[in-house]
C-alpha cells in the first residue's frame, strides 16, 4: 500500500543510501513510496454525486461494462472481487459491496476532502483529460487542493464540437427560419472557416502553460485507422469539391444543426480532426522548436468501442507521417500490449501508457500486461497512469495494484539476475515518474530536487540540459548526438522563458528546462543522464555566441524543407523602427554558420536616421555582428525572391568571447521578460492587432517624393461595400499567405477609416510575438506592392477619420494566487511609467495626434477600465490588458521592453493601484468625479514631453540600461530636428513612404 506523501518534505519516501549497494529491500521501499505521475486521469465527482447513481454506478470503477452486463456480472470478476477486499481494508470494514458502499458513503459525507487526499496518496502529479461529461465534476484547477501538480490534457474532439457550435450560432444557422438544407458550397466555406478556427485553438491550447498534451478518442469515434487524405486539402484558391471530406462534413454539420448536437460521428470528419490537430503540432516543431504530445485511447473501453479498430497497430500510418509529434498509447492497449510495444520500440516518436488495466482486469492479467510490455518496449517509453475517474477509488486501487505489479515483476527479474538492482530502481522510478516528467515537461526535478535524492541521483551531480531542439532531432544523425563534444557545448546555453501562450492564462509556468534526470535503466550509474530538449535557445547577456552544430542542424532542417531558398536575409531593426537586411546567398551563409562568424554591423547604427544622417554622439568606431536567433527563420512571401529572414541578436567581442550587445533592442525585451520569470515566477503573453491603411502611391516626373493618395471612400468598419469589394482578393490574399508561413488569424475586418482593415495576430511569447510582428507586417507591406498599393501604419492619414494604431494585448501568468496577488501592482507599474513608455510607443510627433477623446484610442488620461475603450489599458480579463496607445512607428522589441519593464518595477516596488476602474471615456467626467476615480494625471500630447518623462526616469531607465536609453534619446531629438525642417505635407509624405 503507498505511503501518504507531504507535498513539503517527502520525507515518506524511501531514501537511498550514499554509502552502500541497493538492496531487495530498497527496491520495495521505492516502488511503493516513490510519487507517482499519473499521465492520463480525470475529473473527480462533485461532492453532491460522489455517494453513487444511476448514472455514475459504483461498480464501475473496475469494470468498462453497462447496464446489465454491470450490475449482474461485475462481481463474480477477479478484478472486483479483489479491488473490493482492498477498499475493505481502506475502510476497516467487511468486504462486501454493501459494507463498503455504506463506509464510504459515511466517510464521504463527513469529510469528501480528507476522503481523496487519502485515495490519491503517493499521486506528485494529475493530467486530467476533462473530455468526460462536466455537469457533474469538479473542474481541473479544484484538483490543485489534492496534488503538488496538476494540468490539463485538452481533447481535440470536444474542442472540435465547441467550436462547430459557436461557428455555427455565428454563421446564422441556428436563426429563427433558416433553411436547415443549405447547398454544400455554403458548408464548403463553412469548412474552410473552421479549419482555420480549430488549428488557431489546438495552436492556442499548446501554448496555454495549464495545457501540457492533447488527446483524441478518434478510437471510440470511427477507429484508429486514420486516413491521411485530408492532411493537404486546404490549400488557397483550392476547392474540396473532389474530396470525400466535403461531402461527408456537409451531411455531418446539416445534421449536427437540426439536432443540436455537434459530437463529430462522420469517419471522415474525425479523420481530419485529427490530422488537423497533428498538423498543427508537427509544424510548432518548426516555428517553437518543440511541441506537446498527444494521447491516443487504444484498446480497452465501453461497448462503444469497435475492438478491432482499437488496435494500435492502425497508428502506425499516423505515427510515420508525424515524427516530430510524441504519439502516447494510452490504456496498455489491452488486449494489444505487444502491438503497442512494438511501436513504442521502434518509432521515436511512440510512447506506451501502461494504465486502465489498474483495476480493470485481475493480478495475475496485470502482471502478464507488464511483462509484454517491458519484452520489447524500451523502460524509458513506458508511462504510468491510473485512467482514475469521477471516483477516488479508482486512484487509490490502480495506485496501490500497480505498485504490487512492478514489484512482483521487477523482483523476478531481479531474482533471475536480468536485472540488477540499481537497474530495477531506475526502471521503476522512471515508469512511475520520470518518463512522464520529461515528455510533459513538469521540470519536477527543479521544484522538489529531493526526488532526486531519493533515487539515488544527486542534484549537486551533472545535471546539463541538452537544448536540442525537436525539430533538430530529426536532422541530426545518432553519431552527432551521442559526441561528447555536443553534449558540452549545448550545455552552455539558457533556454527561453516558459512558453506560455493564450490570453489571459493562469497556472504555473512552463520551466525552461527539460532535463530528463534518470540514470539509463539498464546500467548500474546513478546520475542523471540527459534528454534532448525542445526549447529553442536565447543568448543571456553572459552566454557565447549559440553553437554552430546545433543551429546547423535547424538551417539545414528548414533547408531540407525549403531548397529553393537562395538566400538568407539577416535582420534588425535600429532604434528609428528602420527594418534593415543583410543579404547573403546560401553557400556564404553555410560557411559563416560553420565557422561561427557573421556580418558586422557598425556600432553607429544605435544614433543613425532613416537617412544615415548621425544623431549628436555617433561615433564611426567598432562593430558588433547580427548572429541570427533561428527559432524566427521565415520565408519571405508577396515578393519575387527566393529567400528567407532571420531576425538576430546584436553580439560584441567582451573580456570572455562574444555576449548579447547590450543595446540589441531584441535582448533588451528579452532581459526583461527574463527577469520577471526569474524573481516572481510570472511569464508574460503578447498579441497584436495590426490596423494598415492602404493608399495608392504616384510620383510626378518633376518630384522627388512619392504622394499617396485615396484608393476609395466607400468604406466603413466591418462593412463591405462594392467599392471594398473590389480589395477583397488582396486581403484574403494577404490572410492566406501569412497563414503560410504559420501566422493564421482568428478573423480580420475592415477598419473605420477608408481603406483601412485589422488584422490581429494571435499571441505568443513577447520575443515571438514582436518578430511575427514584423514578419506579417513586411508580408502585407510585399503584397500591398504586387497590387499597386502601399500599405501605411502612419498614425493617422486622414484627419477626418481615426489613425492607425498596432494595439498590444498582454496577459500575466503564473500560479494562480500568485497572479491573483501581483496582477494589480503590474498594472500599477504600468500606469505609473506610463508617460514614459509614450516615449517609445508614440515615437513620432504626428503620433500624439491619437492622443485625444472620442477616437477610441486611448483617451487623454492615465487609467484603466473594463473593456473601456477610451483608456490607454482596456481590462479584457482576469491579468489581461490592451495597451492602446501605441502605433506602427516606433521598434516595437523596445516598446514592449519599457511595458515589462514598468510592470516589473511595479511588482518590485509594490507600487499601489491607485486609479479605480474606470467605466466611461474620462472627457465626459467633473474633476471631482475623476479625483474620486484617482484619475490625476494626462497623457503627454506631445513628443518632446514623453521623451523628458524618460530622460528623468531612472528606475526604467536602469531596467532598460543607459546607453541603451541614451542612444534612443539622442535619435528621437535628431530626428524630430530633421522632421522640423520638411513642410506639413512633405513631412507626411516622407513618413509615410517608410513606414
Amino acid at each position: 500500500m503507498p505511503f501518504g506523501l507531504d507535498e513539503q518534505s517527502y520525507a515518506a519516501i524511501h531514501y537511498l543510501s550514499n554509502s552502500s549497494e541497493p538492496n531487495k529491500d530498497d527496491l520495495r521501499a521505492i516502488i511503493h513510496s516513490y510519487p507517482l505521475i499519473d499521465n492520463h486521469a480525470h475529473n473527480l465527482l462533485r461532492e453532491e454525486e460522489a455517494h453513487g447513481n444511476e448514472h455514475y454506478p459504483f461498480e464501475s470503477i473496475t469494470s468498462e461494462a453497462q447496464g446489465h452486463a454491470l450490475q449482474e456480472h461485475v462481481q463474480s470478476t477477479l478484478a472486483h472481487v479483489r479491488g473490493i477486499k482492498q477498499l475493505a481494508d481502506l475502510l476497516n470494514c467487511p468486504p462486501s459491496l454493501q459494507d463498503v458502499k455504506a463506509a464510504r458513503y459515511e466517510w464521504v459525507v463527513r469529510d469528501y476532502d480528507s476522503y481523496i487526499r487519502t485515495c490519491l496518496a503517493g499521486t506528485h502529479a494529475l493530467l486530467i483529460d476533462d473530455g468526460l461529461s462536466q455537469e457533474s465534476v469538479y473542474p481541473v484547477r479544484w484538483h490543485d487542493r489534492h496534488a503538488p501538480t496538476v494540468r490539463r490534457i485538452a481533447r481535440i474532439e470536444a474542442v472540435a464540437a465547441d467550436l462547430l457550435e459557436q461557428l455555427a450560432h455565428a454563421a446564422g444557422f441556428l436563426a429563427p427560419g433558416v433553411d436547415s438544407d443549405w447547398p454544400i458550397n455554403k458548408s464548403e466555406a463553412f469548412l474552410f472557416r473552421f479549419n482555420t478556427m480549430f488549428r488557431n485553438q489546438i495552436k492556442t491550447l499548446a501554448a496555454d502553460p495549464a495545457v501540457c498534451g492533447f488527446k483524441s478518442v478518434v478510437c471510440y469515434r470511427s477507429g484508429l485507422d486514420v486516413s491521411l487524405s485530408s492532411r493537404h486539402a486546404f490549400r488557397p484558391h483550392q476547392s474540396l469539391a473532389d474530396s470525400t471530406l466535403l461531402p461527408a462534413f456537409h451531411a455531418f454539420l446539416q445534421d449536427a444543426v437540426s439536432k443540436h448536437d455537434y459530437r463529430v460521428v462522420e469517419k471522415d470528419v474525425n479523420d481530419f480532426l485529427v490530422v488537423a490537430a497533428c498538423d498543427v503540432l508537427c509544424k510548432l516543431v518548426e516555428t517553437e522548436g518543440e511541441t506537446l504530445p498527444i494521447q491516443f485511447h487504444t484498446g480497452l473501453g465501453d461497448v462503444d468501442i469497435d475492438l478491432v479498430k482499437s488496435n494500435p497497430a492502425y497508428m502506425q500510418p499516423l505515427i510515420e507521417a508525424f515524427p516530430n509529434v510524441d504519439f502516447v498509447i494510452l490504456h496498455s492497449s489491452y488486449p494489444y500490449t505487444r502491438e503497442a510495444g512494438y511501436l513504442a520500440a521502434n518509432f521515436a516518436n511512440a510512447w506506451l501508457d501502461i494504465g486502465e488495466i489498474f483495476p480493470m482486469i485481475s493480478r495475475h492479467g496485470q502482471e502478464s500486461v507488464l511483462r509484454q510490455a517491458l519484452e520489447l518496449t524500451p523502460a524509458s517509453k513506458i508511462l504510468w497512469s491510473t485512467d482514475g475517474h469521477f471516483y477516488p477509488e479508482t486512484f487509490y486501487l490502480a495506485n496501490r495494484q500497480f505498485r504490487d505489479a512492478i514489484d512482483s515483476v521487477l523482483g523476478e527479474l531481479v531474482a533471475s539476475k536480468d536485472l540488477t538492482v540499481m537497474q530495477a530502481i531506475n526502471v521503476a522510478v522512471d515508469i512511475l515518474f520520470w518518463n512522464s516528467n520529461a515528455l510533459y515537461k513538469l521540470d519536477e526535478e527543479r521544484r522538489y530536487p529531493q526526488l532526486l535524492r531519493a533515487c539515488g541521483r544527486a542534484d549537486n551531480e551533472s545535471q546539463r540540459s541538452t537544448l536540442v531542439s525537436r525539430r533538430d532531432r530529426a536532422s541530426i544523425s545518432q553519431a552527432s548526438i551521442s559526441d561528447a563534444g555536443l553534449y558540452s557545448a549545448a550545455s552552455t546555453a539558457v533556454a527561453s522563458p516558459p512558453r506560455t501562450r493564450g490570453i489571459p492564462i493562469q497556472s504555473t509556468p512552463r520551466s525552461p528546462h527539460n532535463t530528463r534526470p534518470f540514470s539509463d535503466p539498464f546500467t548500474d550509474a546513478r546520475f542523471p543522464t540527459t534528454m534532448l530538449s525542445r526549447n529553442a535557445q536565447v543568448p543571456s547577456s553572459s552566454r557565447a555566441v549559440p553553437e554552430s552544430n546545433q543551429d546547423t542542424a535547424q538551417f539545414e532542417a528548414f533547408m531540407r524543407q525549403h531548397p529553393e531558398v537562395r538566400y538568407i536575409w539577416l535582420q534588425f531593426i535600429s532604434n528609428t523602427a528602420t527594418v534593415r537586411n543583410r543579404m547573403i546567398p546560401v553557400k556564404q551563409f553555410r560557411n559563416q554558420l560553420a565557422k561561427s562568424s557573421y556580418p558586422g554591423i557598425t556600432k553607429a547604427l544605435t544614433r543613425l536616421l532613416q537617412n544615415e544622417s548621425p544623431a549628436a554622439g555617433c561615433i564611426a568606431t567598432g562593430e558588433f555582428q547580427l548572429v541570427p536567433d533561428f527559432s524566427s527563420l521565415c520565408l519571405n512571401k508577396g515578393i519575387d525572391s527566393l529567400s528567407a529572414t532571420v531576425q538576430t541578436w546584436w553580439m560584441s567581442e567582451a573580456d570572455d568571447g562574444q555576449r548579447v550587445h547590450w543595446r540589441c533592442p531584441r535582448h533588451t525585451l528579452q532581459r526583461q521578460v527574463q527577469a520577471l520569470s526569474e524573481e516572481f515566477e510570472l511569464s508574460i503573453l503578447m498579441g497584436f492587432e495590426i490596423e494598415v491603411v492602404f493608399v495608392r502611391p504616384s510620383k510626378k516626373d518633376n518630384e522627388s517624393d512619392f504622394t499617396f493618395g485615396l484608393v476609395h471612400e466607400l468604406h466603413s468598419w466591418s462593412n463591405m461595400t462594392y467599392q471594398q469589394l473590389e480589395m477583397l482578393p488582396m486581403i484574403e490574399e494577404i490572410v492566406d499567405t501569412l497563414a503560410e508561413i504559420g501566422i493564421d488569424l482568428d478573423q480580420f475586418h475592415a477598419e473605420s477609416a477608408p481603406t483601412q482593415w485589422e488584422f490581429p495576430l494571435p499571441p505568443s511569447t513577447p520575443l515571438k510575438a514582436v518578430d511575427q510582428l514584423y514578419k506579417a507586417r513586411e508580408t502585407i507591406s510585399n503584397i500591398a506592392k504586387k497590387h499597386g498599393l502601399k500599405a501605411t501604419f502612419y498614425p493617422r492619414p486622414y484627419a477626418m477619420a481615426p489613425g492607425s494604431a498596432q494595439h498590444a494585448h498582454f496577459s500575466i501568468n503564473g500560479d494562480q494566487e500568485a497572479v491573483s496577488k501581483h496582477a494589480d501592482s503590474f498594472l500599477a507599474g504600468i500606469l505609473y511609467h506610463l508617460s514614459s513608455i509614450l516615449a517609445f510607443a508614440l515615437p513620432i510627433e504626428e503620433s500624439y495626434a491619437r492622443v485625444a477623446s472620442g477616437v477610441w484610442a486611448g483617451g487623454e488620461w492615465v487609467t484603466w477600465g473594463t473593456q473601456n475603450r477610451e483608456v490607454p489599458l482596456r481590462k479584457c480579463a482576469t491579468a489581461h490588458w490592451e495597451f492602446k496607445p501605441i502605433d506602427g512607428m516606433g521598434n516595437m522589441y523596445l516598446s514592449m521592453a519599457a511595458l515589462v519593464a514598468a510592470g516589473f518595477l511595479g511588482l518590485r516596488e509594490q507600487i499601489p493601484l491607485k486609479q479605480k476602474d474606470t467605466p466611461v471615456d474620462v472627457s465626459t467626467l467633473s474633476e471631482d468625479e475623476r479625483v474620486n476615480l484617482g484619475i490625476t494625471e494626462k497623457l503627454p500630447d506631445t513628443l518632446q514631453k514623453s521623451l523628458d518623462c524618460l530622460s528623468e526616469n531612472e528606475a526604467l531607465i536602469n531596467m532598460l540600461g543607459r546607453e541603451l536609453v541614451d542612444d534612443y534619446l539622442a535619435v528621437k531629438h535628431a530626428e524630430t530636428e530633421m522632421l522640423n525642417q520638411m513642410d506639413e505635407q512633405k513631412r507626411k509624405n516622407w513618413l509615410m513612404a517608410r513606414y
